[in-house]
């Protein structure tokens, strides 16, 4: 019995903390949520499936809510290699359009007297059914 009771704890223990997120508020209080994001000045939260809640940024302590968080990757050093950049063109500081001279050359539209494939086949199956 006692075996079971330990499970039974562990199990809740295990889904309690497998939630998502805690969103604290500045009054002192906290949210056990699945989802927490930011959006349009606002902090929304998903608390179960069927209910989001949104709280403004005045009411989150935003630093304990979303920790900073550690780069996941690092950047790639290339020796001798420039990073490439946009840079303007004009003095003015707006970007040239890029240069069309090296875009592939575009297929020119079937004349008059061209044949489409369709049409070609239904011709010739009528010649065949004529035979």
């Amino acid at each position: 019995m006692k075996k079971l009771g330990l499970a039974l704890v562990l199990v809740v223990l295990w889904a309690v903390s497998a939630s998502a997120a805690w969103v604290y508020l500045k009054d002192g209080s906290w949210i056990n949520a699945r989802k927490v994001w930011r959006e349009k000045g606002k902090v929304v939260v998903l608390v179960n499936r069927d209910s989001i809640t949104a709280f403004a940024n005045s009411e989150v302590n935003l630093k304990k809510t979303f920790p900073h968080r550690k780069k996941r990757f690092k950047p790639v050093a290339s020796a001798g290699v420039a990073p490439a950049v946009a840079r303007p063109s004009h003095k003015d500081g707006a970007i040239a359009p890029p240069d069309m001279s090296t875009r592939l050359p575009e297929r020119e539209p079937p004349k008059a007297d061209d044949e489409g494939v369709i049409r070609r086949q239904q011709r010739e199956m009528e010649q065949r059914l004529n035979e």
